[in-house]
């Protein structure tokens, strides 16, 4: 079925769904360190004016769709693909930026409930497209349109010479072999994410305590390295010994 992605290169559609759950993710990963950080730029307009720019957005679109010709040179159902395309990555762009321009919380302000249980949807939907979408469209994908299952397919046999060198591979290398070490590389680089953007999280608020500032004025001290007195107190530069 149409994945909304036109198609300008032939692997694009067939790695429709791996791109759009890869972008899913990456713009969730985006919001959630944006999110540990204090607000980054100051919003321009309204709470009501971005919230309504949601549904204003794709009915101007829809407009335009609809007052386009419906011309066999304007790429058929490509030009409706990329207007929804558009309309896709505006949703995705301006929540970034409504979550970046958000209005600064107290630092001793308590999470209410409604927040915890957004929180909680908003980890389970990360942590299904890190470790169950994004892995299982790579291996749909390379078995599909790569074609990377088929173990009769190889990269290298230890019979052939190891590049330039004179000697042969100590072992063979396969197809279905490289799709999994990718897949494997997908699950170990997203639980580095996971476990960084946990510990992250838990620091947030963490208050960093400023280093005691030194005296304007050092204490005056004598050839042997004591402190000089002056009426019962350590003297400092400005005061005779």
């Amino acid at each position: 079925m149409p994945n909304l992605l036109p198609d300008w290169l032939p692997w694009i559609q067939p790695a429709g769904r791996l791109i759009w759950s890869t972008l899913l993710l990456v713009v969730g990963v985006v919001i959630v360190m944006i999110l540990m950080k204090p607000p980054l730029l100051k919003r321009p307009f309204p709470d009501r004016v971005g919230y309504a720019l949601y549904v204003i957005v794709p009915i101007v679109a829809y407009v335009i769709a609809v007052l386009l010709p419906d011309d066999a040179n304007l790429w058929d159902w490509e030009l409706d693909a990329i207007i929804v395309d558009l309309v896709l990555v505006f949703w995705f762009v301006h929540t970034v930026l409504l979550v970046a321009s958000r209005k600064p919380e107290p630092p001793d302000r308590k999470a209410s409930w409604a927040a915890c249980y957004l929180g909680a949807v908003g980890t389970f939907a990360l942590m299904g497209l890190a470790y169950a979408v994004v892995p299982h469209e790579w291996m749909t994908y390379a078995n599909g349109y790569l074609q990377w299952g088929d173990t009769g397919k190889f990269i290298f046999q230890s019979n052939q010479d190891m590049l330039f060198f004179p000697w042969h591979w100590p072992f063979n290398l396969d197809y279905p072999a490289l799709r999994d070490i990718v897949v494997s590389g997908i699950y170990v680089v997203l639980l580095g994410l996971n476990v960084a953007l946990f510990v992250k999280w838990q620091d947030r608020k963490k208050v960093v305590d400023a280093a005691p500032a030194e005296a304007a004025t050092p204490a005056k001290r004598s050839r042997f390295g004591r402190p000089l007195r002056k009426g019962g107190r350590v003297a400092t530069a400005g005061e005779g010994a």
